[in-house]
């Protein structure tokens, strides 16, 4: 499976790279941005979705210059409740300069999780998320964001959900790389929720956090990333290996 997937993306990042055809319907003020990826394990706040196999992810954006927008981001997923198909998550937003000494960039919006392969009714979900995004936050070139998300039916029917995290981008010196840190809170209404949507047995544990280290640097024109990453829900109580923590690669190709 894992061959299959990473020949399909290398097919997908040569068109990438190669294509630069003209539009055949311009919009006014609108630009268009995307990305194709692969990676050797899809993890999404902590878990794998992929059930620690790989997986191809791309994305497409149109961004009007007023700050609103549109996305739509898919990915393979495979295990547990989605089996195996692909996840497409659709979002609109706005994304606008705050003024002040800082000048934090604001980004709301609202996100649609769509699973197809899953097999089971209503595991989709609406979120709603906002970030503020400081760039040269502590040093030069640094970045910081601080972001939530929330939504009253979390995947699989699981109830009230919210997300909390912290992300935080510095350049290594001169040597190309950038650090990259990532913490994040998950709240759910009780134990027996989180149980729903992660299948982890914890108990009347209602939360739990999680996290990534890693770098990351421009190869060839793509951005290859190496990050380890993972929750605090043991291995015991998880069920499985998908909530253990583990090194994980990424590379992407923006056009």
């Amino acid at each position: 499976m894992n061959a299959i997937k990473l020949t399909a993306l290398a097919t997908l990042m040569a068109v990438g790279v190669s294509t630069q055809a003209a539009d055949v319907i311009t919009i006014p003020d609108v630009t268009t941005s995307g990305s194709v990826a692969a990676t050797t394990d899809y993890m999404y706040r902590g878990v794998s979705q992929t059930g620690n196999d790989a997986a191809i992810q791309g994305n497409i954006m149109l961004a009007h210059s007023s700050g609103v927008y549109a996305n739509v981001w898919g990915s393979s997923v495979a295990g547990g409740i989605n089996k195996s198909g692909s996840e497409m998550d659709f979002s609109v937003g706005y994304s606008t300069e705050l003024t002040g000494a800082l000048k934090p960039k604001l980004d709301v919006g609202v996100m649609r999780y769509a699973y197809a392969g899953s097999g089971k009714p209503r595991v989709d979900f609406n979120e709603v998320y906002g970030s503020l995004t400081f760039a040269s936050f502590l040093m030069k070139d640094d970045s910081f964001k601080g972001s939530v998300a929330l939504t009253d039916d979390f995947f699989n029917q699981s109830g009230k959900y919210i997300y909390v995290a912290a992300d935080y981008s510095v350049p290594v010196m001169d040597t190309g790389l950038t650090a990259l840190a990532h913490l994040g809170y998950n709240k759910f209404d009780s134990g027996v929720k989180l149980t729903k949507a992660l299948g982890a047995d914890q108990g009347s544990d209602d939360d739990y956090v999680d996290y990534k280290f890693g770098v990351a640097a421009g190869v060839q024109g793509m951005t290859a990333d190496v990050s380890y990453i993972g929750s605090d829900i043991s291995d015991s109580d998880c069920g499985s290996t998908i909530c253990e923590g583990r090194f994980v690669v990424s590379l992407t190709k923006a056009f």
